[in-house]
């Protein structure tokens, strides 16, 4: 990866996925930060629609990981941290807001670690 590739990981994407961590990621959203990063990407690499070049093969050239997988990456670790924290903590005594519900950050947890075929206790 040449220059710009790196400064693009290293600044764009830190600072996109800044705290991404403790995010409730849903779908659409991977989608509209996935069509940022390889918009960005193919404009870097100066590639056009014309190439007719997919997105994995973009990926597998320059050996970046999918958005994808930095989102469930990021947030297994931040998995990591809840699971050694004290049971007295806020966050399990936490409560939600009126309204439709919505994803929990459980049941993203559990999404992800199924994804990387971990095993989950509950």
């Amino acid at each position: 990866m040449g220059l710009k590739g790196k400064m693009y990981h290293a600044i764009v994407l830190s600072t996109l996925l800044y705290e991404a961590d403790a995010w409730t990621v849903y779908t659409r959203q991977v989608k509209k930060l996935h069509a940022f990063m390889m918009q960005h990407l193919r404009s870097i690499i100066r590639i056009t629609c014309m190439d007719k070049m997919t997105n994995k093969e973009i990926f597998e050239r320059r050996g970046l990981p999918s958005m994808e997988d930095l989102l469930i990456r990021k947030n297994i670790q931040w998995t990591g941290h809840i699971m050694r924290m004290s049971p007295d903590s806020q966050l399990s005594s936490g409560h939600r807001k009126r309204g439709l519900l919505r994803l929990r950050c459980k049941d993203i947890i559990k999404r992800n670690l199924n994804l990387k075929n971990m095993k989950t206790d509950s």
